[in-house]
Order: C-alpha cells, then structure tokens, then sequence
C-alpha cells in the first residue's frame, strides 16, 4: 500500500505540472457551461428543456478528455520514454499504474464537475430535479466506464503516435456525436442512431434520467452498454498491457 502511495502522489505531481489537464480537463469544460447555460437559458432561443438536459451533457465533457485522452496519452508517454519497462522489475503492478493513472485524471474531472455545477447554479439558476444520491452514483458509473475505454487505449497501444491517433479518435467522434456538445434531441432521427452507437451517449442519456428524476430502470439498455464497456476496457487493459 506504500508503494502505491508513493507512486501516486509522484505521478501525481508529474502529470499536474502539465499545461493539458487545466485546459481540457477544466477550463473547457467551465468555458461551454456558461456558453451554452446563456444560449439555451434564453426563453425563445431552445427552450427550458433544453437548458435543463445540457448539464448532464456537459459534465461528461471533463470526463471524456481526461478519461479518453488523458489517461491513455501518459501510460503511452511512458512506455515510449521506457518507464514502464524500468517499472516492470519494481514491485509496482499494472493494475496499480492504471488505477493510479485513473485517480490523478479523475482529481480534474472532478473539478471540472464542481466548476460546471457551480455555474449552471449561480450564474443559471439551475436545480437538479432528481435525486443528488442517483445523479452522483450514475455519474460515477459514467465516469468508470469513460476510463475503462481509456484505460484500454493506453494499454493496448505500442506507441505515443498510436495513442494520439486512437485517443483524438475516440475523443473527437464522443465529444461532437455523443450529445455532450450538440444536443441529442435537435439531432434529426438518421443522426440519433448513429449517435446511440457512441458509449458515452448511453452515459448522457442515464444521466438525464437522473437529472430529471426519471427512473433509471428505463434506461437498462443504456446501463448494459456501460457494463459492457468497463468489463471489456479493465479485463482487456489488465490481459494485454504492454510494457514496451
């Protein structure tokens, strides 16, 4: 338990001296919060429903970059610069590197979070319709999920120009088609099947659910999804991983 404390508050320094958390993990994610908080609050423009649905989309958008970019980008860094080869004769463990990865990248999602909902409250005057206990266990289960597919990316790819590739893919595609940018319900109905195709539209659409105090046994397709992604991401990260 030592080791991995050491290792984490380490790494921990190492990944927040960079310049990418705050502005992708944070400061986007704030900037779009008060954008679209202005824009579909307007009576006339988009109408309170919408307003009301886009803070569940936007709170996964810190979630989406440090989960699906952050996360697989420095276990590639990493194993280009040949850390994780000298780490494999230390007591440190995959699962361990992973895990820590995982808590570093979420400390930001979660400012992130506490950043959006601060203005969607204050500047908005926004009030969560559902029960807070739901909304925050479906995010942590959103959130869980997100870093599963990250944390396989960065397993499974050999290289630091792989993980660019494969990160921006998986990234750009959920933030631009997932509903967390453009709303999901102006989407014509081609578009939405496409969409329900992306894993962090099943995320957007439980949260929601929970936001608006639907119940989430309506949405047990979209929790099956999820499921599947964390099962496949962690069992497939831990199988695979490579170390060089």
């Amino acid at each position: 338990m030592s080791t991995f404390l050491t290792f984490l508050k380490i790494e921990g320094k190492l990944v927040w001296k960079g310049i990418d958390i705050l502005i992708f993990g944070i400061c986007f994610p704030i900037i779009l919060a008060t954008l679209f908080g202005y824009l579909l609050s307007k009576d006339g423009l988009a109408g309170a429903s919408n307003f009301e649905l886009s803070y569940a989309a936007v709170i996964t958008i810190g979630v989406l970059a440090t989960g699906v970019m952050g996360v697989p980008l420095t276990i590639a860094d990493y194993r280009h610069r040949g850390i994780l080869k000298r780490f494999q004769v230390t007591p440190v463990s995959p699962l361990q590197i992973l895990f820590a990865q995982g808590l570093i990248q979420l400390s930001s999602a979660l400012v992130s979070f506490i950043g959006v909902t601060i203005v969607y409250h204050l500047l908005f005057d926004y009030e969560l319709k559902g029960s807070w206990g739901i909304f925050l266990l479906t995010y942590t289960f959103v959130i869980i999920a997100m870093y599963s597919i990250g944390i396989l990316i960065g397993s499974l790819v050999p290289d630091q120009k792989s993980a660019n590739v494969w990160s921006s893919i998986a990234y750009f595609t959920m933030l631009l088609f997932s509903g967390a940018t453009i709303p999901y319900e102006v989407m014509p109905r081609f578009f939405q099947w496409v969409m329900d195709i992306l894993p962090l539209s099943h995320g957007i659409h439980l949260l929601k659910q929970a936001s608006t105090g639907e119940p989430l046994t309506d949405g047990l397709f979209h929790i099956v999804i999820l499921a599947l992604c964390i099962i496949i991401g962690l069992c497939g990260a831990i199988k695979f991983f490579k170390w060089k």
